[in-house]
């Protein structure tokens, strides 16, 4: 039998693989913290390696929001010990994937962020995508960087009113 460790990162590689996408950090601590997997000091841990061993890899949005995606070493793995993961799990995942696929889809569509550009300024960069393809982006550039934050954090709370009122004005 697979030790604990190694049954921790299975799960968040079918999870990942089964969501057809990343997915937020804290949905899969969610996951695994509820269901009495492990604790946190573990799952910290568990990230980390995971990416160290090209298993995962991570993207950072803003200050908070940080996202998890398999890489193509991580599906090798994943094929080569998904039996090792038991069935109550992986239906486990498929359950909570179906129970929260709203929220994943619009989490893995919607994409919020800034930065410095070389100008000295800060750009907020606000997306849309549907499979992976690019339906709104969005650049403005603010003088500073609350600003940015200001607007990606609004984007999240009003994109749709925002796309709705685009559409009815520009179509």
């Amino acid at each position: 039998m697979a030790s604990p460790l190694a049954v921790y990162k299975l799960t968040i590689l079918y999870m990942l693989d089964r969501a057809g996408g990343e997915i937020p950090v804290p949905m899969i601590s969610a996951f695994l913290l509820e269901n009495g997997y492990t604790g946190f000091s573990s799952l910290v841990q568990t990230y980390s390696e995971m990416e160290e061993n090209g298993l995962v890899s991570t993207r950072t949005e803003g200050e908070e929001r940080t996202f998890l995606s398999i890489t193509q070493e991580g599906e090798e793995t994943l094929r080569f010990f998904v039996n090792d993961l038991s069935a109550e799990i992986r239906d486990q995942i498929r359950v909570f994937l179906k129970e929260n696929g709203r929220q994943l889809r619009n989490e893995q569509s919607l994409t919020a962020d800034y930065y410095r550009n070389s100008f000295g300024n800060f750009e907020a960069h606000l997306a849309v995508r549907e499979k992976n393809e690019p339906v709104v982006d969005i650049r403005l550039t603010v003088p500073d960087a609350p600003t940015a934050i200001h607007i990606t954090e609004a984007w999240r709370e009003k994109n749709q009113e925002i796309y709705a009122f685009l559409i009815d004005n520009l179509f």
